[in-house]
This record gives C-alpha cells, structure tokens and sequence, in this order.
C-alpha cells in the first residue's frame, strides 16, 4: 500500500493533522492526491542538494499536472480541470525560479505524513476503546460527557412541553365546554365541573413549575459545561500560541467544534422551548402564573449564555503566514508579498454555510503611546462567505493578501530610534481583526476574531530578528492582546527558553535538542550553568552582542538551525551531531577513546553557522592531542556533504603520505558504519570516448602547529609539544589520490581534483613547491 493509500485511510485528529499540513497551499492536497505514486517514487532530497536534478522534476512535474488535466477534459470533469490548470499556473510562479523549494516542500511534506501515519499506527494497535479513552481523558472525558447529558436532557425538556401543551389543550376544552355548560346549568353540576376545572388547573400550574425546573437544571448544567469548553478554548489559544513557535502541542479543533455545535444546538433547541413556554400564557393564565413572570428571564439568561460562546467561537484558526521563505508564521513582508490567513466558527450548523460575510481590517484600536507607530492596509477580496471545505469546518480562508502602508508624513520609519519613545520595526507588533454577523433564528450577533500579533518588515534581511521578536512574545506574553509588550519586555524563565530553543530544531528535524547541549546554550546566555530560577533578558536574547563575538546569541544560534535544516538532517536526525559542546566538555569526551575517534560540534565563532570535526591523536610517550578541521559552512557544504568530506579526508602523516585521521564516530562507532548509508555511488567511467571525467571534492589538510590545539600528557596536563611542520611529497600525495579515486593514471586530466577557496589548509611554501598545486586549485 502507498503512503497516501495508508494516510486516507486515517480518521480522527490524524486525519486533521495531514488537512492541516497542506493548508498553506505550497502543496495542494489535489496535486498530492492525483500525482501520489509519482510523487513516492522520486528522492525528493537528492533533488534538495543538487540543482539540476530539481530542475528535470520540476519540469517533470508541470507535465503530471498537465496530463491530469487531459484526463478532467476527457472525463468531462472541467471544473476540476480548470482548478488543476489554475493550481500548475499558480505553482509555476511560485517555483520556476527555484525549483529546489519545490523538492524541499515535497520532501518535508511526505516526512510529516510518515510521522503522523506512525502515530496512527501506534493508536490502531491498541484496541478502539483504549484509544477512544486515551484521547479523551480527564476534563475533556468530563466534557464528553456533559454534552451527552445536556443533549439528553434537552429531549426530555422538549417532551415535558409537549406534555404541558397537551395538558393545557385538555384544559382549554374543558373550560370552554363549562362556559357553554354554564349558561344552561346551575347548582351542584356546574360546582363539581367548577371542582374539577380547578383541580386540573393546579396540575397545570404544577406542570408549568415542573418545566421551568427543568429549565433551570438544564441552564445550571449548560452553564458549567460552558464554562469547561471556555477552559478548552483558553488552552487551545495557548496550545496554538506555542505551535506557532514550533512546541508540539495539539491545534487540533475537530473535537472542539463538536462540542460547541452540540451545544449550540442544545441553547437553539431551548431558545425555541423558552419561546413556546412564553407563548402560553397568551392563551390561558391566572394568578400567580410562573410562566409569565419568568419566562423573560430565562430568555434574557439564556441570549448571555449563548452569546457568550458565539463570541467565543470565531476563531482564527490559521495565523497569518507568508508563502515564502519558509514555515514560521507571524512574520509578513510588505511589497506585494502575499499571505494567508483563515478564520473558523465553530458552529458548523449546515444553514450557516454561505450566510456568514466576513470582513477584515488592521489595528481597529491602534496603541497611542507608541510614537511613530506604522499603519497598515489590507489589499484582498471582501467581504467573503464562510463554507465548509473538505469537512475542515466553516471557515473563510484568505490566501492572498497584502500589506500596504499607510503613509503618514514624510518623517517615516527612519525618525525611530530608542529613548524617543518608539519601537524599532522588529518590535512593532500588529493584527487583523475579522468580523462577521451571526444571524439565525431571529438571533443577531456581531462576532469578532482577532489574530495574534505579528511583525511587518520590509526586507528580507529582518526576518530573522523578527522571528526572534515572534518567539519571545509567544513564549513570554500573557496577554495575546498585548502590542505595547516590547516598550518593557521581561525577562524569559531559561527553563521555559530552553524548551522553546529545542523546538526550534524539533519542529524542522526529528530531533531537539538534548539537556548537555541545553546546558551549553544556557551557559552562554546566563552566563553561568544555569539553574530553574535562571532567568534571560530580551536584550540578551536578541540585540546584545556576546561577549568575545560581533554578534547576538539569536543570530548565530538561528544560523546553525538553518546550516543543519539545508546541509545536516540527515546525520542531526541519527543523533551523529553532537552540536553545542564547548571545548573542555569536547576534550574531556575525547581523550580516554581510541585514536581516531572523532565528534561533531558547531563552532562558536562563525555568524554564518560552521560545524567541526574534531578527533583524538594518542601519542607513543602517553600524551594526546585534540585536532580540529577549520569549521564548514553552507558555503562548503552546498558544494560537497559533510559526509563526503568525512569519507575522504586526508592528513598529511609521516612520508608525506595523506591518511584519514577519522575512524570512529564518538563513542567507538567505525565511520562507515554510521555514515555510510549516506556516501555518494562511487565514480563509474561508462564511455571510453567521455571527453571529460567526473571530478571529486578531495578535502586534504597539512599537519601544522596551527592544527596542533592541545597536546596534553596525563602525567603533566595542558603541556604542549609542539608540531613539526612536514614537507609534502607530490609524487606520494598524488599517487595516493589516484589510488583512492580508482581511476587509471592514463585518464587523469587535470580537472579531475577541485577544492573551493580556503577549503585546502596545506603549508603554502610547501604548495608553492609542488607540481600538485595546480590540480588542488583547479575550478
């Protein structure tokens, strides 16, 4: 069975997690649903890594597309060939300039799937009941079952005032026919059917008291199961507060509008009820009639507690989000770069769909002690209907709006600067509010949803001090309402930080981060190792430098996020990269192993994001030397993967003669072993007539004082024997790259070896002697 065949076969949350991912609309689920076995036949990551493959399938794929849409036209299916076509045109634009984000898209796409498909499995294994139960514990098994009980006794409420309308017509008869009696009859006949009418008239006034009770006793359980639901509602604004930052919570909301349908319908079943027991005392009512004085009130009680969950639930359930550069929400470009956003109602009663117009505007109540601070207009299509699509509830989804700013004097943004009472633009924060009217049944309301705040920039360049901003108003604002948050910003509990931090990787890999690479993230923002009352300033987060470095916490620690998101998943996944680790704690992991063994750690220096490669020397006299590669960045590792480079790199031993120096991944892994799924098909010569030979990346480094970090004797720790700097034979080192190549001397050319600039890390006077120079800095 396909992948896709076993994910459509999901019910449940499952099921909304995979609506969820293709709700952006990068992907559309039609195109995966129509090219699904083309689309699992393909390695969507090689095309990641090399251009020219991404840009055969893509090609490819605008071809599956048009094909799928012959077949709509020979099928007589032409609304669903005119949305295909509409979905190629509008996906051409999107990636013809980059077919790679394409690939990317793909691949992260059927990664998720199998991860929630994974999830599926594991409930299925159990049995239905234990998986019901599981889902449902707690306080939303108490809700459940509240809303059984409340939707029970609204049945029981609807027969007791049928009952009562029947007892009444009985009794409006028999007073009539006394009326007519009494014209032509007296004495003791009219007093016993005078008897008689009062005793049934005090059963009708019991009935009448009995209903209200029942009135009352439902509104008492309504009120506290709206007050369970509200709860729901305020953790699901949490849960989805947190996911937009990356937290693995739960967004799901098909269990939610459940509950708030049935009780909806329950308030509409009782409004109707209410209305009917009003009505009543038009036709027969006496002294002391229940119905008349307390009919309105429970009227009036009843429009508050409904009310009180209309507003409630409209919703916004998709946060605003740009198609570009990638999956973090809440930060929006202005230029005409587009965006989506949706709103749900969580009342999904049939009648509604198509009634409810939505409309949207920005900053309805704008902060005024804000100097200087920005407006915006909205550029899209409204008002527009709410529908139920794909069975994801109401909604009204936008996906192609906006931002233009309102220009207001010629100062503009440039006047901001700190102490003047302003923010700068990556602390400004914003929302849309939507709004739409409730009318059904005779009853009117106004309802707003609000989004939570985001940052609009106008380059590129922001985004990633933008994000920043993002993540510590989610992760620290109690107020989702808050704009003025970042006039005084506090402080951030470092346990809630470094949660926060190992959702930064979890959420675009497989894997957080653990507590020893947390800890050494906490040792640079606090200082010291930090401590549960550990506590770090904005400032120190996001616009202090660090000491010792040009650059703040959250620009280098986003970059390596990035470097092992494009060049490292695969090995970050395997749990290969050992990541932030500070030296001592490198040293002391390395020095009792066997030689040779190696780990992976990201440097602290680079901006840019760098990883490492560091390894063990044992020495005969009983010392050791801890040796480093000059770290690797997306500028090497975009022309070769770290792999590779692992699998091929060369020393310069004793002779001249080049070794790899890295056998064993930390703790006493053989290299091949935990890499070797990931090396690239050895190099095959297919035609004799080639004019060129393939070339491969040969990273090859000369044993220098500079390598030689520390060289340390057990007996007498931290002494250091300096290296001898080694002459390099060419004839050996050339003869020695042929050999690992296997490819014939005859055939060599001279392009056959190519090092980017600044890979090499050779002795330059040596270099400048050898006839080898030229190949190593061939391309």
């Amino acid at each position: 069975m396909s992948q896709w065949a076993a994910i459509l076969r999901m019910t449940g949350q499952h099921q909304e997690k995979v609506l969820s991912l293709y709700s952006d609309h990068s992907l559309p689920m039609e195109v995966r649903q129509y090219l699904a076995p083309w689309i699992e036949s393909l390695d969507w990551r090689q095309a990641v890594r090399e251009r020219s493959m991404a840009d055969l399938m893509f090609q490819n794929f605008l071809e599956h597309l048009d094909k799928q849409c012959s077949r709509f036209t020979q099928e007589n299916m032409i609304l669903e060939s005119l949305r295909f076509r509409t979905m190629k045109q509008n996906m051409q634009i999107m990636y013809q300039t980059d077919p790679q984000l394409l690939a990317a898209q793909i691949k992260d796409a059927l990664s998720f799937e199998k991860q929630i498909l994974m999830e599926f499995q594991e409930v299925q294994s159990q049995t239905g009941q234990t998986a019901q139960v599981s889902m449902l514990n707690g306080q939303q098994f108490e809700i459940e079952q509240r809303v059984n009980k409340v939707t029970e006794k609204v049945q029981e409420l609807d027969c007791s005032v049928r009952f009562l309308d029947d007892l009444q017509e009985t009794f409006d008869f028999k007073y009539k026919i006394f009326n007519a009696l009494s014209a032509n009859h007296s004495g003791q006949y009219l007093a016993a059917k005078k008897n008689e009418l009062q005793m049934q008239l005090n059963e009708l006034d019991k009935k009448r008291k009995e209903v209200l009770d029942h009135v009352r006793e439902l509104f008492l359980l309504c009120e506290t199961l709206l007050g369970f639901i509200k709860e729901e509602l305020d953790e699901w604004l949490v849960r989805q507060k947190l996911s937009c930052i990356g937290a693995p919570t739960n967004t799901c909301l098909k269990q939610l509008e459940s509950w708030v349908t049935k009780l909806v319908d329950v308030f509409l079943q009782v409004h109707v009820l209410v209305q009917r027991l009003a009505a009543l005392p038009e036709q027969i009512t006496y002294d002391s009639d229940p119905l008349k004085t307390e009919s309105p009130m429970l009227e009036k009680r009843l429009h508050e507690l409904l009310f009180c969950l209309l507003k409630r639930a409209f919703v916004v359930d998709k946060q605003p989000i740009m198609a570009f550069p990638c999956k973090r929400p809440l930060v929006l470009k202005t230029n005409q770069t587009s965006f989506s956003v949706r709103a749900r109602f969580l009342v999904n009663l049939p009648k509604l769909t198509h009634t409810m117009k939505v409309s949207y505007a920005m900053e309805n109540n704008p902060p005024k002690d804000i100097k200087g601070y920005r407006r915006f207009n909205v550029l899209g299509p409204q008002p527009k209907a709410m529908e139920d699509f794909l069975g994801e509830g109401l909604v009204v989804d936008y996906k192609h709006l906006t931002l233009k700013e309102q220009k207001t004097g010629p100062g503009g943004k440039g006047g901001k600067g700190a102490g003047d009472g302003s923010l700068s633009i990556l602390e400004e924060l914003h929302v849309i509010t939507f709004t739409t009217q409730f009318d059904y049944q005779g009853l009117k309301l106004n309802l707003e949803a609000v989004t939570l705040p985001f940052v609009v920039i106008s380059n590129m360049s922001q985004f990633i001090g933008a994000w920043a901003s993002i993540l510590w108003f989610n992760l620290v604002s109690p107020n989702p309402k808050d704009l003025t948050f970042f006039s005084k910003p506090p402080s951030a509990s470092w346990m809630l930080l470094a949660e926060a931090l190992s959702w930064q990787f979890s959420c675009c890999t497989k894997r957080g981060l653990n507590p020893e690479q947390l800890r050494m993230l906490g040792k640079k923002l606090c200082g010291t190792a930090p401590t549960q009352d550990s506590t770090v300033p904005w400032s120190k987060f996001s616009k202090e430098n660090m000491p010792k470095f040009p650059f703040t916490f959250w620009t280098w620690f986003d970059a390596i996020l990035s470097l092992v998101k494009l060049h490292l998943e695969n090995i970050w996944n395997d749990g290969y990269v050992m990541g932030f680790l500070s030296r001592n704690k490198e040293e002391e992991l390395l020095k009792t192993k066997m030689d040779g063994t190696f780990l992976l750690r990201f440097s602290e220096s680079i901006p840019e994001g760098g990883i490492t490669c560091s390894w063990v020397e044992h020495q005969e006299n009983g010392t050791y030397a801890i040796r480093s590669v000059e770290p690797y960045t997306k500028r090497e590792l975009s022309h070769i993967p770290l792999t590779e480079i692992i699998r091929k790199y060369q020393l310069m031993a004793d002779e001249n003669i080049p070794e790899n120096p890295l056998k064993y991944l930390y703790p006493d892994i053989p290299k091949d072993r935990a890499f070797g799924q990931y090396y690239e098909h050895r190099i095959e010569i297919t035609c004799e007539y080639e004019k060129y030979l393939r070339r491969r990346l040969i990273i090859v480094s000369a044993r220098q004082d500079e390598d030689s970090q520390s060289i340390f004797d057990p007996a007498t720790p931290r002494t250091i024997d300096p290296a001898t700097p080694q002459t390099i034979d060419p004839d050996a080192v050339l003869s020695s790259i042929i050999e690992s190549l296997e490819i014939p001397d005859s055939s060599f050319p001279d392009d056959i070896l190519h090092l980017p600039p600044g890979e090499q890390s050779m002795d330059n006077a040596a270099l400048q002697d050898a006839d080898l120079a030229r190949y190593l800095m061939n391309g």
